[in-house]
């Protein structure tokens, strides 16, 4: 009797926290890649937090920061995370590669480590181009529209999608789900929950089963995962049998992630176990580019000659048991950054300068078939030394692949034709905005577009409007420099010494493309590629190690009017160290900074859903 009448103590305490988290709820959008999308944009068009109206007052701060156990290896600490929500009862999570063969799930809003994945496998000492370890972030399967996937709000007294309310629709009982670890529990999936948690960690219960609310667009809401065979236990299910409950979990989909030896794993979201049997894709010890999962397969570019991998890319077939994997060799230039996808699925590639051999291509822009890589198309020019790879925008009728290069001009490809007839005419090519010794000084570019008035917040609404890349407003490239820029450059920010994010303004008259500077941030040290989220530019200075000539700098993070160049907000002080390379996301309002000795950052708006002090 006692043991009953806790039981219901417990599970009224649960329905009635849930009940107060219900009423926030939270839309967003979810970062599924490296650089947001397919399109590799590190745009999200639209979010219910973040905007220049809300970043013009006060109170847009840092929310907590965590120490990872990640060692860092040179200046690589953290990657850049991915997002996912929907996986535990509330809160979203950032899952985050560590350059240590670690990967972590970070609660969003709390900063604690909900589980950690430790791969073992033998790494070499850090040699320079060659890090080792885990060198590109983790993945999930990503749409091939040229935006991040919206999240719209659930159904009236349901809370949000990402924070879905534990009461049901009427008749439909109360939906209980469970969560990996938390704070003042085990990262042991065989440890329950502790109860005193409340919602937060619900006590086990039997749910009669009940239906499921639609899939949510673009997103992979299947229980199968890609890869298993049919009558294969769902993900969701597995993950129950390995926590040891018999209460409900919805699928909650997985990541991708490569390890050290060149092993592809497969990861339950819920807990950081293998759902499928690890798969042999990249040679041990090699670097790669951040990879992308589109559809069921797989990609990633090989970089550097690590390992004794040449530079080139390489797919591996997610959805076959024998898990095939194909590539495609440069056979000259290396690649460089993240490969991007047209919206029609094929490929492209930007390979820098180097020595050709037989039909190899470098300063090349390339494009190639998603699912055997065969070479389709080409732009080269051998003035066009590639140093980021392609960001793809929409531009009316076409979509464009910007990609600059090492002399800072911005080079605009027709992504049906990259070259024309002869493989060299390009759309626009920019003026230099570099000053002597200056440097591009990261591997990607940004690209948004100011949406026509309605078209972000109908999206949030569930709606579906015209695409933002197609309905009016302005269209923008973001160049991070490091250095001094080119005389004549706007001085929207004060004088640049020592670098700044230039975004760039696309304009069309009668289809004929032309690309100026618009506006010019304050002097950023080596800038990483910016983030833009609802029409605020997100801009990192990433700072620098310390040199037995001098001290290091920190990271320091900037938020601009992505219309003007305002400077909306600065984090100041508050990063402590370096930023490591390419850590650096957003999610659901919030904004998130890896340094290179493990902290993560999360800034963002106070609000009932967190903690108001900082870790």
């Amino acid at each position: 009797m006692q043991l009953q009448r806790l039981s219901i103590v417990l599970l009224t305490v649960a329905v009635t926290t849930t009940v107060t988290f219900a009423q926030i709820g939270r839309t967003g959008t979810q970062w599924l890649t490296a650089l947001g999308n397919a399109q590799r944009t590190s745009w999200v068009s639209a979010d219910d937090r973040i905007s220049v109206a809300a970043l013009s007052k006060p109170g847009f701060e840092l929310q907590w920061k965590t120490k990872l156990d990640n060692a860092p290896r040179g200046v690589h600490g953290p990657g850049q995370g991915v997002t996912a929500t929907g996986v535990t009862i509330f809160v979203p999570m950032s899952l985050v590669t560590g350059s240590s063969n670690t990967v972590y799930g970070v609660d969003n809003d709390l900063g604690y480590v909900v589980w950690k994945r430790k791969f073992e496998a033998a790494l070499p000492p850090p040699a320079a181009g060659c890090p080792g370890g885990i060198s590109g972030g983790a993945t999930r399967i990503v749409p091939l529209n040229d935006t991040t996937t919206i999240r719209p709000p659930s159904d009236p007294g349901r809370g949000s999608a990402g924070y879905r309310s534990l009461i049901g629709k009427p008749g439909e009982g109360v939906p209980i789900e469970g969560r990996a670890a938390g704070p003042g529990r085990s990262s042991d999936p065989s440890t329950p929950p502790d109860p005193a948690r409340g919602a937060r960690g619900a006590a086990p219960a039997i749910e009669p089963a009940r239906q499921q609310p639609p899939p949510v667009p673009s997103e992979q809401t299947s229980d199968r995962i890609p890869g298993s065979s049919p009558g294969a236990k769902t993900e969701a299910e597995r993950t129950a049998d390995a926590f040891g409950y018999g209460f409900l979990f919805r699928p909650s989909g997985v990541v991708y992630v490569i390890a050290s030896d060149g092993m592809l794993h497969v990861l339950g979201l819920p807990s950081g176990k293998d759902m499928q049997r690890p798969a042999p894709f990249l040679p041990a010890n090699a670097s790669w580019s951040s990879p992308i999962a589109v559809g069921t397969t797989m990609y990633a570019a090989t970089v550097g000659n690590c390992g004794g991998a040449p530079p080139g890319v390489r797919a591996i077939d997610l959805d076959s048991d024998a898990k095939p994997v194909v590539s495609w060799a440069s056979d000259g230039g290396p690649v460089v950054g993240a490969v991007a996808f047209t919206s029609g699925g094929t490929l492209i590639a930007s390979i820098g300068a180097g020595r050709v051999t037989g039909t190899g291509k470098s300063n090349a822009i390339v494009a190639l078939d998603p699912k055997t890589l065969q070479l389709k198309d080409w732009f080269s020019d051998p003035a066009a030394d590639f140093v980021t790879g392609p960001t793809i925008l929409r531009h009316g009728e076409r979509e464009i692949v910007a990609a600059a290069s090492r002399d800072g001009r911005v080079w605009l490809l027709d992504a049906k034709s990259l070259g024309g007839a002869s493989h060299g005419t390009p759309l626009h090519v920019s003026q230099t905005v570099l000053g002597a010794g200056a440097v591009v000084s990261a591997d990607a570019l940004a690209a948004w577009r100011a949406a026509a008035s309605g078209s972000a917040a109908a999206a949030l609404a569930g709606q579906q409007p015209a695409p933002a890349t197609t309905a009016g407003g302005t269209s923008w490239i973001l160049l991070p420099v490091a250095g001094r820029l080119a005389s004549g450059m706007p001085s929207t920010n004060g004088t640049v010494a020592t670098g700044a994010v230039v975004a760039m303004k696309l304009s069309d008259s009668g289809g004929t493309l032309t690309l100026a500077p618009g506006w010019v941030s304050h002097e950023l040290a080596s800038p990483a590629t910016p983030l833009v989220v609802n029409g605020v530019v997100f801009a990192l200075a990433t700072g620098a190690p310390a040199t037995p000539g001098g001290r290091g700098t920190p990271a320091v993070l900037h938020a601009y009017d992505g219309a003007n160049g305002a400077r909306l907000w600065t984090s100041g002080n508050t990063i402590a160290t370096f930023a490591s390379p390419g850590s650096f996301w957003p999610g659901y309002g919030q904004v998130y900074v890896g340094a290179q000795d493990g902290t993560l950052h999360a800034f963002g708006f106070n609000d009932e859903r967190r903690h108001t002090s900082a870790r």
